[in-house]
């Protein structure tokens, strides 16, 4: 008896925090795992962690710059030369904003959030649509890494939550349109995380949105999301048992948090 194909999944953002969480499953789990990102330096290390010193033929680290329709279209081009197929996509990068409202943002600001945590996700996602319907036996994933922001007004700045309203509709959109023909597509709706809740504070963060957004998870008293097992449960949205169930879903990942916002 045959056993079944390797499945070849992509990480965005996967050279740190939650993404390299994610990556670490996936490629513990025999994947042949593809990691983008930005950062030069920590692909390397990110290679060097869970490959070694001699690499791995299941680890591909490739710097790219999801925002630029060409160099995702060279990213994919790198998959099918050395894979020949993607089965599992998972958008998780993404940017934090100022907490600035409408009246107070900058439109360069808006442009650079939307660019990474809305454009990125559909042009990644047209191409690993067109990439999993290629195949003899459909069956392919869409995970995108959204946010409670993109349920609620008051946990980012206008930016940041906009793009996130977006993701969920993005998701909810292409799990209706692709679901029938075997690509499923579904979101993470997550908390507050141990990497990254205090990387949105800058020097020019807009204090009364801050405070706002921190007053709000004080009062709620939800403890920060543990990444491994957000990348647990990744693992399980995309090839658990029970997963071909799912399509459409936008899950709240956030100790309960999702549940006080109505």
């Amino acid at each position: 008896m045959h056993s079944p194909p390797t499945k070849t999944c992509l990480i965005t953002g996967g050279a740190s925090g939650l993404g390299k969480a994610i990556a670490t499953r996936f490629f513990t789990a025999g994947m042949n795992v593809i990691i983008c990102d930005i950062n030069e330096s920590r692909l390397q290390q990110t290679s060097l962690d869970l490959a070694g010193p001699t690499g791995s033929p299941r680890l591909k680290t490739i710097k790219t710059d999801i925002t630029g329709a060409s160099e995702v279209q060279t990213l994919f081009e790198t998959i099918t030369a050395e894979f020949h197929h993607l089965d599992i996509l998972v958008n998780n990068a993404g940017i934090m904003d100022r907490f600035d409202p409408v009246g107070d943002l900058d439109e360069g600001l808006w442009d650079k959030v939307l660019a990474v945590n809305l454009t990125a996700p559909f042009l990644l996602s047209k191409l690993a649509v067109k990439s999993m319907l290629g195949r003899e036996v459909v069956d392919g994933c869409i995970l995108n890494i959204v946010s409670t922001a993109g349920k609620a007004g008051f946990l980012a700045g206008a930016a940041y939550t906009a793009s996130k309203h977006g993701l969920v509709g993005l998701t909810k959109n292409t799990a209706s349109f692709y679901g029938a023909k075997g690509i499923r597509c579904n979101a993470l709706m997550m908390g507050g995380m141990m990497t990254n809740i205090t990387d949105a504070f800058t020097a020019d963060t807009n204090l009364e949105g801050r405070d706002k957004m921190m007053q709000f998870l004080g009062a709620a008293k939800a403890p920060l999301v543990d990444v491994d097992q957000v990348a647990e449960l990744c693992f399980s949205v995309a090839c658990g048992p029970g997963s071909r169930l799912l399509n459409g879903t936008c899950i709240p990942v956030d100790h309960g948090l999702a549940g006080l916002l109505g």
